[in-house]
């Protein structure tokens, strides 16, 4: 009785919060800004898991969305910074640095995400969404969107389920649709099942036994060894016809080149990686939240950085995963 009184009274309070208020700048050509990177709210892993979120989000928007590795790093290294894309001079030096229309950043919400119950009492975790998330274009240093949640003071309130959900994919829609935006993808390139979804490019689809490596996940101290969910992925995509690289000659090649087992920081480790173990596409991911197992996904090709489609998910065993990983049209 406790227990279902508490998720009553969470579920009244998320239904009195006022949704993600989404503003377009109208002086913003929509269309020009199209191949983004998204820059993690923070550094832990379940912040990078909802830039994970962001990732498939934008992907099944119509974004191509490009893998940057660590861009404060890169930005920092040629004496720039993120703070630099709001200067309209030193913007279009980041945006030629990194190779992109435009970088989607936000602050993340002061309440950590944290488990929650189902009506049935099975575990889930409770992500509050950022406080806010904009799209800022490169080239001209303009805010392109900007999406803002309750007022911050009032961010405390229960939060039940994932930060991006079903209900702001809507809202993307209608407010990009309301600005002509002409590169949604079409019917199934974007799926969902249970508690796992996954977004394709359509533009940049995984070829038939396509070769592919898988990175050990990130993980949260108390989840485990990242390699153990490297395997659980390897194993998925053998099942969804990919060439998969055995995880151990691929952790070799990254003692051999120096290139760290914790996160790779440059594009050119990527591309470094990719042609010394004969690879087209390299999967990144993070996973978090115990019994829950929180997870995102993402390929990535090895010559671009483009991503060829991003996951998420609160599947331990990827059961409901393997059935929409197959790629659109094989």
């Amino acid at each position: 009785m406790l227990r279902a009184a508490a998720l009553l009274a969470a579920a009244a309070a998320f239904g009195a919060c006022a949704g993600p208020q989404i503003t377009r700048n109208p002086n913003s050509e929509l269309n020009s800004v199209r191949k983004v990177s998204v820059l993690p709210f923070a550094e832990t892993p379940a912040q990078k898991r909802i830039a994970g979120e962001w990732e498939t989000l934008l992907l099944s928007l119509g974004y191509r969305v490009m893998e940057r590795g660590s861009m404060e790093k890169i930005l920092g290294e040629q004496g720039l910074s993120v703070s630099g894309l709001v200067n309209p001079v030193q913007a279009p030096r980041i945006g030629a640095l990194l190779g992109v229309d435009g970088i989607v950043f936000g602050k993340p919400n002061p309440k950590d995400p944290y488990h929650s119950y189902t009506m049935a009492g099975a575990p889930r975790i409770s992500e509050p969404p950022p406080v806010s998330v904009k799209l800022v274009e490169t080239g001209t240093a303009r805010v392109v969107w900007n999406i803002a949640n309750e007022a911050e003071n009032k961010l405390q309130v229960s939060r039940v389920g994932r930060a991006v959900d079903g209900a702001l994919r809507k809202a993307m829609q209608k407010t990009l649709g309301e600005g002509a935006w002409s590169n949604t993808p079409p019917a199934g390139f974007y799926r969902e099942s249970g508690a796992s979804v996954i977004a394709f490019n359509p533009g940049l689809l995984p070829p038939p036994a396509m070769r592919v490596g898988v990175y050990p996940f990130l993980v949260a101290a108390r989840d485990g060894d990242g390699g153990v969910w490297a395997d659980k992925f390897a194993g998925l995509l053998l099942g969804a016809g990919y060439d998969v690289v055995d995880r151990q000659n691929l952790e070799k090649v990254l003692q051999e080149q120096n290139i760290s087992l914790k996160g790779i920081v440059r594009l050119e480790d990527i591309i470094k990686l990719g042609k010394i173990a004969g690879l087209r596409g390299i999967v990144f991911g993070t996973v978090y939240g115990g019994e829950v197992c929180a997870y995102q996904a993402k390929l990535v090709d090895v010559e671009t950085g483009e991503l060829y489609w991003s996951a998420y998910g609160e599947d331990c065993q990827l059961d409901q995963l393997a059935g929409l990983i197959k790629t659109p049209g094989n």
